[in-house]
């Protein structure tokens, strides 16, 4: 392991969390950008190694003042409609400040066709303008496909309530997940292993490609009770998208209408993570209260 100290944009949520905690645990020195100090603080404790500044994606003077002696930048931005804006500007100054290595979690959709939907757009061009800086350090490009997490955006009440999940994807029909906890474990290997070793890579992040009815299976083994795949028409799943996970209108469409049929395994993962991916049956296990 070889590190200087990370500074962690997109702390507080279900990729950054981890993040933090690992690079943690490894005895790295983290700075953290965060709007409300006291989540972090319950999310963190106090730890000698943990940098904590109050400040969001539009606060660049807080980040220009603390960027400084940070050896690694560790992007997340939610913010669909403002992300190149906003990542390009905090990578700038980053490798302005010194920074030596920007690592990125895109979107596995910037490895399919060009500005498929609103994401596809915001990722592409947030690595499209990281990349094209000049004078840059090097730049790693995180590409996963569906986070199983995605199960809490009306998964979690239909399961509970109903004992089914619901799509508009034909029953069989195949799509590529991935696990949060394997996007964080990437990313902190990247950051605390040599620059040189990961340089400009991509790495697409798929892990399992299932199908409604084999989701249902898996979840239905995990919680002990019969759970069955419904499909249901575009405009009904659209709809759940929009009420339940309060997507707007681009992204619940755009989510819906792509193609998650191009995406395969990515083999390599276990090279890269140095360990097995986690399964969609060892996700659920670990988060079956949230399901029962």
């Amino acid at each position: 392991m070889t590190s200087g100290k990370v500074y962690v944009l997109g702390a507080t949520g279900g990729v950054g969390t981890p993040v933090v905690k690992e690079l943690l645990e490894k005895g790295i020195s983290t700075t953290i950008l965060v709007r409300d100090p006291s989540k972090a603080h319950k999310l963190f404790g106090e730890n000698d190694n943990l940098t904590v500044i109050k400040g969001d994606y539009t606060d660049f003077d807080a980040f220009k003042n603390s960027i400084g002696g940070h050896e690694r930048l560790f992007l997340l931005v939610r913010d669909i409609d403002g992300m190149p804006k906003i990542k390009i500007a905090f990578s700038k100054i980053g490798y302005e400040a010194g920074v030596k290595q920007v690592v990125d979690v895109s979107s596995g959709s910037v490895s399919g066709s060009w500005r498929q939907n609103v994401v596809t757009a915001a990722h592409y061009y947030s690595e499209k303008g990281i990349y094209e800086l000049p004078n840059r350090g090097y730049y790693v490009a995180l590409r996963p496909t569906a986070f199983f997490t995605n199960h809490f955006f009306g998964d979690d009440k239909t399961i509970r309530f109903k004992g089914i999940i619901t799509g508009a994807q034909e029953l069989d029909s195949k799509s590529a997940w991935i696990s949060p906890n394997d996007i964080a474990h990437l990313a902190v290997n990247i950051l605390t292993e040599p620059v040189e070793q990961h340089a400009d890579m991509v790495y697409d992040m798929t892990s399992q490609r299932l199908s409604g009815n084999e989701r249902a299976t898996i979840i239905s083994r995990v919680l002990g009770k019969d759970v069955k795949y419904v499909q249901v028409p575009f405009e009904q799943a659209y709809k759940n998208f929009i009420d339940f996970a309060h997507l707007p209108h681009s992204m619940a469409y755009g989510i819906l209408d792509g193609d998650a049929g191009i995406f395969n395994v990515n083999q390599g993962l276990s090279t890269v993570l140095h360990r097995e991916p986690e399964t969609l049956e060892q996700w659920l296990t670990s988060n079956k209260d949230a399901f029962a």
